[in-house]
């Protein structure tokens, strides 16, 4: 089934919109939910379908809407693209929060990093420290993380690497990474 599932999803990638009939035949969708690309992978991971090749098709914005699935489906309040005025003008790609902890994400779709990962790390981290005045607005502990669209993985300076598809398992094991990562407050 998932290999049926697999080809369906990649056919609607590939600008196959008919697929959609089917994929709700099947119960993957339900009649009414969004038909785009970002839904349609976050359905796929939801469904243990390998999605790191797929999350290459997508467009930036599309990237950011995947990620901003994935942590409403664990039940966080997400918000696109803030603007904050701190120091100097910041621009966070997204936020999400509970009532215990906000994630500030810098989203990078990119096809490698190599060495720039610990730099992109570190820009956000003193980012995020900058604004914490009012990022602390929406939870009382504030975490940096990038989330990447390659397959890098690691803390760098205590900021999660992660890559989409790993987010769920992230946020699902944030308990047991406390110790290794940045909380600010």
């Amino acid at each position: 089934m998932l290999s049926e599932l697999g080809a369906l999803v990649r056919r609607f990638l590939d600008g196959d919109r008919s697929v959609a009939d089917r994929l709700a035949e099947v119960g993957f969708i339900e009649r009414g939910e969004p038909l785009t690309r970002s839904y349609i992978l976050y359905k796929a991971l939801k469904s243990g379908i390998n999605v790191s090749s797929y999350l290459r098709r997508l467009e930036w914005r599309e990237f950011e809407e995947f990620i901003r699935y994935v942590f409403s489906e664990f039940g966080y309040n997400v918000v696109a693209n803030i603007r904050l005025e701190c120091d100097r003008g910041a621009e966070f790609d997204i936020v999400a929060w509970s009532r215990d902890v906000a994630f500030v994400v810098e989203a990078k779709k990119w096809r490698a990093g190599g060495g720039r990962w610990e730099e992109i790390a570190r820009i956000h981290l003193q980012k995020v420290t900058m604004c914490l005045h009012k990022l602390l607005a929406f939870s009382p502990s504030v975490v940096p993380l990038v989330v990447t669209s390659t397959d890098t993985s690691f803390i760098s300076r205590g900021v999660p690497v992660v890559p989409a598809w790993k987010i769920g398992n992230f946020l699902a094991s944030f308990d047991h990474f406390k110790d290794q990562i940045t909380i600010l407050r």
